[in-house]
C-alpha cells in the first residue's frame, strides 16, 4: 500500500495591486494560496490616465474591478503598514503570516498620471472634473519635460491644437537621462513644429495659487525671472518609490529570518 502525501499549498501575500502584483497573484493563484493587499477597489490602467483625461469616455476602461481576478485566492482591500519577514501588519490590524511576500506597491506619482485615490468613482469623477476645467483654459502650464510631461503636452495639442501649451524645466535639454540625443530633438522639434513653448535650465521661483489640474489664471515666475502667464498647470515631476510600509529587515539593514523568502514585482 502506497501513502500519499499531498503537499500543503504555499501561503503567498502580495502587497500591492498594480501591474506587477496582478500579475504575480494571478500566476500564483493555481498554485499557492494568495492573498492579495491593496487599498484600491480596482486595477487602474494608470498608462491610459493622460488620454482619459483629455477623452474622458476613456475612463470606464481604465478603472477595472478585481472581481474576476483569482479563481482561489482573494482579494484584501486594505493597506499594508507593515511588513517582516512572514508577517504582514494592515491598517486595520489584521496580521497575515505568509511564507512568501511579494512586493509589489510600485511608485507613486503626482495626478494626473496616476490617481491619488483609492474609490474608483471620485477617482473617475476627479477626472471629469479636470476635463472640465483643462477645456476652460486657453494657456497651460506643464512642469517637468521627461516622458510624463512630454507625453501630456502631445495629448492636449492633440485634442486642442489651439491651446498654448508651455513646458517648464529646469534641466537644460528635454528628458533627462539615459535617451539618446536624437529623441530628445526629435520629440522637441515635433512638438515646437505644432506650437508648443519650451522654457528649459529654468524653475518655477514658487508654486501657482491655483491647485495643479484646476481652473485659475496666474502668472508665475521663474528661477531666471521670467513670467509665464497661463491657466491651468500640472506638475509632471516626483516620482517616488512606495516603500514607507517596509521594515528594516526587508530595507536591507537586518537579515531576514531563516526559512522565509521574499521576491519583489515592480509596478508603475
Amino acid at each position: 500500500m502506497t501513502d500519499t502525501i499531498t503537499a500543503a499549498r504555499p501561503v503567498v501575500a502580495v502587497i500591492g495591486g498594480g501591474y506587477g502584483g496582478v500579475a504575480v497573484a494571478k500566476r500564483l493563484d493555481e498554485f499557492a494560496d494568495v492573498t492579495l493587499v491593496e487599498p484600491r477597489d480596482g486595477f487602474v490602467h494608470n498608462v491610459a490616465a493622460l488620454r482619459a483625461l483629455v477623452e474622458p469616455e476613456w475612463l470606464p476602461a481604465i478603472f477595472l474591478p478585481y472581481d474576476r481576478l483569482l479563481t482561489n485566492g482573494r482579494i484584501l482591500r486594505e493597506r499594508a503598514i507593515e511588513v517582516d519577514p512572514g508577517r504582514v501588519l494592515l491598517s486595520s490590524g489584521k496580521e497575515l503570516t505568509p511564507d512568501y511576500v511579494v512586493l509589489a506597491t510600485g511608485s507613486s506619482y503626482p495626478y494626473p498620471a496616476k490617481t491619488d485615490t483609492d474609490d474608483t468613482a471620485a477617482a473617475i469623477s476627479r477626472y471629469r472634473q479636470s476635463h472640465e476645467e483643462l477645456v476652460r483654459a486657453g494657456r497651460v502650464l506643464i512642469v517637468g519635460a521627461g516622458p510624463t510631461g512630454l507625453e501630456l503636452a502631445g495629448e492636449i495639442d492633440a485634442c486642442w491644437p489651439e491651446k498654448r501649451i508651455t513646458i517648464l524645466e529646469p534641466e537644460p535639454d528635454i528628458l533627462a537621462g539615459p535617451y539618446k540625443q536624437e529623441l530628445r530633438d526629435e520629440v522637441r522639434r515635433q512638438l515646437e513644429q505644432r506650437g508648443v513653448e519650451f522654457v528649459l535650465g529654468e524653475a518655477l521661483a514658487g508654486e501657482p495659487e491655483s491647485p495643479p489640474a484646476t481652473f485659475g489664471p496666474f502668472a508665475a515666475s521663474t528661477s531666471a525671472g521670467r513670467t509665464i502667464e497661463a491657466d491651468i498647470w500640472f506638475r509632471c515631476y516626483g516620482l517616488r518609490p512606495v516603500s514607507d510600509y517596509l521594515s528594516g529587515e526587508l530595507a536591507g539593514t537586518r537579515q531576514a529570518a531563516p526559512g522565509r523568502r521574499h521576491e519583489a514585482a515592480s509596478r508603475g
